[in-house]
């Protein structure tokens, strides 16, 4: 009877492919009592991991494909060798491209790839990290970018047109199109030299909430 899709950037894609019923975007929504700042989850993921507090963090989730930006990652990871990197997810290593896979064994030694972890195990790493970087160059909405918002942990993210309108630079995240942008700003996030937008950033995962979603719905 209609179709539901995530952002209005995914709703102008499938308008464009003439389809006949009403098309309306909404968000997946998400589980803003679950995923939240803890302090006892962020000591927990340290804990884990044989993390100092003081140690700094930056934390990526995704597939191990080009297209969630592993690469830029991995390069990310390289050129600030003092901070601890961790990628979550998994892919099946037959479906990898050589290239990726490649990249990934020649990743540095300050790069973890932590693998598939559970949801509980995941928002402990949002809240134990100190800066989350989401560097994927496609998506119909993000839903990690939701959860680590929600986790109140300071957000770089590559610019594409899925977050126009819903999450602005320097509003509630940080956005670049140039890779060699995304050190700088992560330093800034790390070293606190850049305003803090994670109370804005919890707004905009609360407004997406599964309350406020069903509500829509």
């Amino acid at each position: 009877d209609v179709i539901l899709t995530p952002t209005a950037y995914s709703q102008e894609i499938l308008q464009g492919y003439g389809l006949k019923k009403p098309i309306y975007h909404i968000s997946n929504g998400i589980d803003t009592e679950f995923f939240r700042p803890s302090r006892e989850r962020r000591a927990a993921f340290r804990e884990a991991y044989g993390l100092s507090d003081g140690e700094r963090v930056v934390i990526s989730v995704g597939h191990l494909m080009e297209r969630k930006g592993i690469l830029d990652y991995i390069e990310l990871a390289r050129q600030m060798p003092e901070t601890r990197f961790f990628w979550f997810g998994y892919t099946d290593p037959k479906l990898i491209p050589t290239p990726v896979q490649q990249a990934i064994d020649g990743a540095p030694e300050n790069l973890t790839f932590a693998g598939f972890v559970d949801q509980a195990a995941l928002r402990d790493a949002y809240c134990g990290a100190d800066a989350f970087a989401f560097l994927s160059h496609e998506e119909t909405e993000g839903i990690v970018v939701l959860e680590a918002l929600a986790c109140g942990v300071p957000t770089v993210l590559r610019d594409i047109p899925v977050y126009d309108g819903w999450l602005e630079h320097r509003e509630t995240v940080y956005k670049s199109s140039n890779d060699g942008e995304f050190q700088r700003i992560v330093s800034g996030l790390l070293d606190k030299t850049l305003p803090d937008l994670t109370a804005a950033g919890r707004a905009v995962a609360e407004s997406r909430s599964l309350e406020q979603v069903g509500k829509r719905l």
